[in-house]
């Protein structure tokens, strides 16, 4: 079975909702829910999490603080069977914390404190443990500022050069940089972004200018997430739409980061991209169907029947 890193933020998500409206001073003091749920969050530790539910090794690559929420973290991601030895403990920092609001069609926002994400750098690695695998994704692009643009370049580049496939993820975090993305694409076999995301630095193009946009930038394949409408693959020879599920949605919370466990998966069992894409359709499908990043994720073969169901 080949192994997959995850290279990324670990963060606690304090899931609540359905919420109709935040509150506001002197207007709307109170806003009740109905449910709070607390959950290991981040787009690392979803995009573990659903590998090894989906019965993958996975071992995930970040930094915590030495408090409750960090070991909170770390018992979580132990009991789901992802390694989380590549996990820095930072003494006397805090751990990322985010409140999730659920909106009652499944939409979120998002209350969020970065805590030891912000230190999170090059020396809190173990470089040869993190190159020892088979496929690496760089999760959260714009969410690392202490690794994202040069120093996250040169480490997906050194994976390149010791056979790992590279992929490369982003999160909107502390806002889209075009520059931070373009100095990392040369070094990846693979991009998963976010359509709505990559339009806020590149609002002249539609979704299949910006896959051949990441392509001269020098990317392998690009795999455009498009929420409802599913997902678009540009490679060399190719644009290529593949649908999504319709599924009803209960949380939407981790559903990007599930289809690239799903896609992780089909490269892992040597699917080729077309079906990796469906493979991730199908997991960000039963994403959705749950409240949290990733608890809704079953094993690889259901996954898999689900993604042929859709092919035929």
């Amino acid at each position: 079975m080949k192994r997959i890193h995850c290279l990324g933020v670990m963060v606690v998500d304090a899931l609540s909702g359905p919420l109709p409206a935040y509150p506001l001073p002197r207007k709307r003091v109170q806003v009740v829910t109905e449910k709070l749920v607390f959950q290991p969050g981040g787009g690392a530790v979803n995009t573990a999490s659903a590998l090894a539910r989906m019965g993958l090794p996975a071992a995930i690559f970040s930094r915590v603080g030495d408090d409750p929420n960090g070991a909170f973290l770390r018992q979580e991601l132990t009991r789901l069977g992802v390694d989380i030895r590549g996990v820095r403990v930072a003494a006397g920092d805090t751990t990322p914390f985010t409140y999730v609001g659920i909106h009652p069609d499944g939409e979120r926002t998002f209350i969020h404190t970065p805590g030891a994400n912000l230190g999170f750098a090059p020396a809190d690695l173990d470089r040869q443990r993190l190159m020892d695998t088979d496929l690496l994704i760089y999760q959260d692009l714009w969410v690392l500022p202490g690794l994202d643009g040069q120093p996250g370049a040169e480490l997906l580049a050194e994976a390149r050069r010791r056979g790992v496939v590279t992929l490369l993820d982003e999160c909107w975090g502390l806002g889209p940089r075009r520059e931070v993305l373009e100095a990392m694409l040369p070094h990846c076999d693979y991009v998963l972004p976010s359509v709505d995301d990559l339009q806020v630095i590149y609002p002249d193009l539609g979704p299949e200018a910006i896959g051949h946009h990441l392509r001269a930038c020098g990317a392998g394949t690009v795999v455009l997430k498009m929420g409802r409408q599913g997902c678009l693959v540009v490679t060399a020879d190719t644009a290529l739409r593949i649908p999504a599920l319709d599924v009803p949605v209960v949380d939407a919370t981790g559903a990007g980061d599930c289809f690239d466990a799903g896609f992780l998966a089909g490269l892992a069992h040597g699917e080729d991209v077309s079906t990796a894409a469906r493979l991730g359709t199908a997991c960000a499908a039963f994403c959705l169907s749950a409240v949290g990043g990733s608890a809704g994720v079953p094993s690889y073969a259901e996954v898999r029947r689900r993604a042929l169901d859709v092919t035929g």
